[in-house]
Parts: structure tokens; C-alpha cells; sequence
């Protein structure tokens, strides 16, 4: 018999991209094994809480900026962008429930912000704050951002992308995969300001913007990065693995859970 895929669901936002979400996060754990399911929003906590316990693994997409609010900010940017307020509650709820739940959860992009501010964290309003005003970090190129959606729906290659360095710790779950320096893509405006409660600092860009967090303390994988790792693996097969080892922390629980149940 066909072994069972690990299932890993997909929390994404709707209509900014057209069919963008489910090619660019399905393609990669596809790829590597894992059977993902784009979810439509689950708007009671009940509901979530019975999802979580159902799925083997859970991706946080890229997206919308956050309600300033969330983490306790009353004066936003002028560059914030508009959120999804629905979004926003479900992907925060998730993250939590994840976690508790000892469910492998990945955040991309926006997905890092979330994992960051579930835990009490705050973010910059835009790169105007980062440290050293955000000297040399690029990001928030929309233009450029349209034209690899474009590229990933029509199957061609991806065009040139803003990118930078990042150094990552050396004793990370991150660095056994990509080492402990690599360049990455960057179209994010925002990034993590305080970390929050439990979560560490990972992989750093020149002027001290954090890429990347884990949480040495969760019960299973549990990773946030501030590229677009859901599209680097088709070019830095280093990339893949981060993805495959998604898979496997996420076929461990499905394999636990069948245990469980058997007579």
C-alpha cells in the first residue's frame, strides 16, 4: 500500500495574486513528498482548534501587512499597508494552536511577522525604521514582485529579483541547511522589531534586520523567514531541504497520530 503523505495546510490570504498561493506554496511540498491543502478561513476558534489537530504540518503565507494594533502600536507607519483583519485573527490563532499543539509550522514572509507577534512580539512599520534607516536593504519592489508571480503562473524562469546577504547562527536548526551565510530575495517592507516570548534570532541581514526565527523550546519544527523561501528552492536546492525537512517533521506526526489509533 501507497504510504500516506503527511497532510500540510496552507493559511493564505485571497485574490491579491490571482491563482499565485496555490502554485507558489503547493509547488515546493509537493515536491518533497507532503500533500498540501489551501484553507479557506475558519473564523471560529473551535473550528481552528479541531484543523490544527488534524494536520500534519502548517504553512503561514506571505500577504498583507498586520493590524498595527496586534502588537501594540497606536500610531502606524505612513508607509503601512492595508491588512486583512479577518486574516490576521486566524493566522495569529493558528500560530498559537500550532505550537501547543506540536504541530511543524513554517512562516514565509508575513508568516514570519505572524509566528513573531502570536508570541508577544512587534515589528518595524517599514524600512524607514529599520536600524541604520535601512541602509542597503531592499525590499517592497511591487513591480519586481508582480513579475515573478507572473513568471511562477506562466512557467518561466524567474526575472531578476532584489536580493541581499544574511549571516545565520551557526548552531541553528537554519544553518544545517542553508550554512551560516547565503543570499536571499527580499520584497518585505516590514520585519521583526522585539522578538517574542521563546523565539531566537536566527539569520541576521547586514544593518541587524532579523530574516529569520525559531523557537528552541517548541515540541516540533518551527521556523519563520522573512524571504521567499516557497520560491528559492528551485533555484538553491539548499532551500529544498528546509522544505523536506517540513515533510518529515510533519510524517513523524502523521505517523504518531496513526499509531495512536491503531487496536
Amino acid at each position: 500500500m501507497t504510504p500516506r503523505r503527511p497532510l500540510v495546510a496552507i493559511s493564505e490570504g485571497f485574490a491579491d495574486y490571482g491563482d499565485y498561493y496555490g502554485f507558489g506554496y503547493g509547488r515546493p511540498l509537493l515536491a518533497v513528498g507532503a500533500l498540501p491543502v489551501l484553507l479557506p478561513y475558519y473564523e471560529s476558534e473551535a473550528d481552528r482548534a479541531e484543523l490544527i489537530e488534524r494536520v500534519d504540518g502548517l504553512v503561514l503565507a506571505g500577504g498583507r501587512d498586520i493590524e498595527t494594533w496586534r502588537y501594540g502600536r497606536e500610531d502606524p507607519h505612513p508607509a503601512q499597508g492595508e491588512s486583512q483583519p479577518h486574516l490576521d485573527e486566524i493566522d495569529l490563532s493558528y500560530a498559537r494552536l500550532a505550537v501547543e499543539a506540536g504541530v511543524p509550522v513554517l512562516g514565509v514572509c508575513r508568516g514570519c511577522q505572524v509566528l513573531n507577534v502570536a508570541f508577544g512580539g512587534t515589528l518595524y512599520g517599514d524600512m524607514a525604521e529599520y536600524p541604520d534607516a535601512g541602509a542597503d536593504h531592499p525590499g517592497a519592489k511591487w513591480k519586481e514582485w508582480r513579475e515573478l508571480v507572473r513568471a511562477t503562473l506562466d512557467g518561466t524562469p524567474r526575472p531578476p529579483h532584489p536580493a541581499h546577504p544574511i549571516e545565520i547562527a551557526p548552531d541553528s536548526m537554519l544553518a544545517s541547511h542553508l550554512g551560516e551565510r547565503a543570499i536571499v530575495d527580499s520584497y518585505h517592507h516590514q520585519a521583526i522589531r522585539e522578538l517574542g516570548r521563546g523565539l531566537r534570532a536566527v539569520a541576521w541581514a547586514p544593518h541587524g534586520v532579523i530574516e529569520a526565527i525559531e523557537m528552541p523550546g517548541a515540541s516540533a519544527f518551527f521556523l519563520g523567514v522573512q524571504w521567499e523561501i516557497h520560491e528559492e528552492w528551485q533555484e538553491d536546492e539548499r532551500t529544498l531541504a528546509v522544505w523536506r525537512t517540513l515533510a518529515e517533521a510533519a510524517e513523524r506526526r502523521s505517523s504518531a497520530r496513526e499509531a495512536a489509533v491503531v487496536p
